[in-house]
């Protein structure tokens, strides 16, 4: 099947987090505006993977049926929901009711560091017991999202360790600036050789593992490591082509840090906008300077053009390869 393969749909800016790496919780929310959720069923058949995120998903009251109308749309599609964990009741009551779901929750450093950066006192504690709850409902796809700050550096690896002791994944990602998303974030950015040396410790273990899912988590994390050095992408971005972002009143964009717009779904399919923008679209992905690099926008890459992670675990894992900051 032909198509898109993956989507970050932020189906409201409502926020009840106050972060210090993030503007969204500055907008204006408008929820009125917010997409119904019939309206999910615009989504292309062909997605892969849809990452739910927000402000903060888990204020829309009607999320499970947001869900169910993009699992109607896409029946094969991974759908993985982003959470602050700040409402472990309403998140256990609304998860409970979607079927197979992934979470990931928001944990970026241990305890008061964690309230700090997301502005909220009692955060961290609250995120925990999210996330056990979560484990408790019985919920497989499971994890810990960690963001690396100019703020956080050394902290991912407690992160790290308490979903170990927790049983649940664990993904790391860095600051983006963004002028339709994020806002402008530049001196948030970590650039440190501590958060450098800590994303490579991280790396390394992904390679020790011996479960394959990991290795390419070890891809992903150099990549990573590239961004924070300032280093041009691993993978070309195919944003607008097999990924797209779409904004809680439909509007559509390449991803979440381009602001170039290619329509709104009430405009029609998702390949009658690729049409009437590709020109438009292709120019400003290819001269866009800020190299990211997040896991909702280097899945589908990867799942297009897999011989080039596979090339490098390869050489990673048989000859250290590639696993060097200068490399």
């Amino acid at each position: 099947m032909s198509g898109p393969l993956g989507c970050v749909a932020a189906v409201t800016y409502r926020c009840n987090s106050r972060c210090t790496m993030c503007d969204i919780w500055r907008q204006d929310a408008d929820a009125e505006r917010e997409l119904a959720p019939s309206d999910y069923r615009w989504l292309p058949a062909s997605l892969r993977v849809i990452n739910v995120s927000g402000g903060e998903p888990f204020l829309r009251d009607d999320l499970p049926e947001v869900v169910d109308a993009m699992r109607e749309a896409c029946p094969r599609a991974r759908i993985a929901i982003s959470t602050n964990g700040l409402a472990p009741d309403v998140i256990e009551a609304s998860v409970s009711r979607m079927g197979d779901v992934a979470v990931r929750v928001s944990i970026d450093a241990v305890g008061e560091a964690h309230d700090r950066l997301r502005g909220v006192p009692g955060a961290y504690e609250s995120a925990l017991e999210t996330v056990r709850r979560l484990r408790s409902l019985g919920v497989r796809d499971l994890g810990v999202a960690a963001t690396s700050t100019a703020q956080s550096a050394g902290e991912l690896s407690g992160v790290k360790a308490k979903a170990d002791e927790m049983g649940v994944q664990f993904v790391a990602s860095a600051v983006h600036s963004s002028p339709i998303f994020f806002g402008d974030h530049e001196t948030e950015r970590p650039h440190s050789i501590e958060a450098v040396t800590e994303l490579e410790n991280l790396e390394q273990e992904l390679l020790a593992s011996r479960r394959p899912k990991d290795w390419a988590k070890a891809y992903y994390m150099r990549g990573l490591i590239d961004y924070v050095m300032g280093k041009p992408r691993r993978l070309p971005c195919l944003a607008g082509r097999v990924s797209f972002f779409i904004d809680p009143w439909g509007d559509v964009y390449p991803c979440n840090i381009s602001g170039t717009r290619m329509g709104n779904i009430r405009d029609g399919s998702f390949d009658e906008l690729t049409r009437r923008t590709r020109t438009r679209v292709d120019e400003a992905v290819a001269t866009c300077k800020e190299q990211c690099w997040m896991v909702c926008t280097v899945t589908p890459p990867m799942l297009k053009r897999p011989l080039r992670p596979a090339a490098w675990i390869a050489g990673a894992k048989l000859f250290g390869i590639g696993t060097k900051a200068g490399s």
